[in-house]
């Protein structure tokens, strides 16, 4: 062998074992931000639960209407605990409630939980239901 050889595939191992660490670190990442996804998925269906348990009833007398936008103001929740010192993930619930239409009664119920992942980039996961009145 020549040390042009030997220094060709030592050049050849070294991106082969480099593009194997990055692909790992890669992966390790997307892993982690896909279950930050799904726990700020399920802070946002807990407050579309929420919504949809507030009382809304226009049959009893008086009506009775909770499910409006000043019952559930923004919340900032824990998302997850991570790293060795336990340090929280946190996300912020906003939920806009509008009136889609009155005959037949049916009003939007619409939950945004924001948050950071790694402390640079800003995400959001929305989810969206229709809600009728208690019967």
């Amino acid at each position: 062998m020549t040390l042009v050889e030997v220094v060709v595939a030592l050049g050849i191992s070294i991106t082969a074992i480099a593009a194997i660490i990055l692909g790992y670190l890669f992966g390790i990442g997307m892993a982690e931000k896909s279950a930050m996804q799904l726990a700020a998925t399920q802070r946002a269906l807990e407050r579309i639960e929420q919504a949809r348990s507030a009382k809304w009833d226009l049959s009893s007398w008086p009506a009775v209407d909770q499910l409006v936008a000043s019952n559930f103001p923004n919340e900032v929740v824990i998302l997850d605990l991570v790293g060795p010192n336990n340090v929280a993930v946190c996300g912020t619930n906003f939920t806009l409630i509008s009136q889609i239409s009155t005959n037949p009664p049916l009003k939007r119920v619409r939950v945004d939980c924001v948050w950071r992942f790694k402390g640079v980039q800003l995400l959001t996961n929305t989810i969206e239901t229709c809600r009728a009145p208690d019967q």
